[in-house]
């Protein structure tokens, strides 16, 4: 149970501080997505998933970076944002990838309902904390960070490698 709790600080941490940093400066920190790949490589071990377990770990990662560094160059994500999602990929299984990209596709499309609003409705000339201000004043950026940690954050505890640290 220790270990869950360990999983569960880790990275809900990592999680919560990329938010916060992508919410407020529309960047994401390299230093996160290398503490969540860190995180994973001390975690795996007590958790040991085999060989064939830990392959597919990777290739999850993997395909999520391809994926991300695709839409990075299309320009539909940001660059933190695409290594932020490949470094959590690599905490899944396909079974939880798939969690994964339904709860961020979720969380998402609600950030960009609420900023589109946000954006029509608030004049943003009252808007007093500068990261609020440039959030709602720059029409072409989303802080998919947000979308992103709340996905992590809702697929971690149906996990594979957490039923794995609860035993299960």
């Amino acid at each position: 149970m220790f270990l869950a709790f360990v999983i569960v600080i880790v990275f809900a941490a990592t999680m919560l501080i990329a938010s916060f940093k992508d919410a407020t400066t529309m960047t994401i920190p390299n230093w996160i997505s290398l503490a969540l790949i860190a995180a994973f490589i001390l975690i795996i071990p007590f958790v040991w998933p085999g060989w064939a377990g830990l392959g597919t770990h990777v290739l999850v990662g993997a395909t999520f970076f391809l994926g991300g560094f695709a839409m990075f160059a299309f320009g539909w994500l940001g660059g933190g944002d695409a290594k932020l999602m490949a470094a959590t990929a690599l905490w899944w299984q396909w079974p939880d990838a798939i969690l994964y990209v339904l709860y961020t596709t979720i969380f998402g499309a609600l950030l960009a309902v609420a900023l589109m609003m946000g954006r029509r409705f608030i004049p943003v000339r009252i808007l007093t904390a500068p990261w609020a201000y440039k959030m709602f004043k720059d029409e072409k950026k989303m802080p998919y960070g947000l979308a992103l940690a709340a996905g992590a954050l809702c697929t971690l505890p149906q996990s594979q490698l957490f039923l794995r640290a609860i035993g299960l």
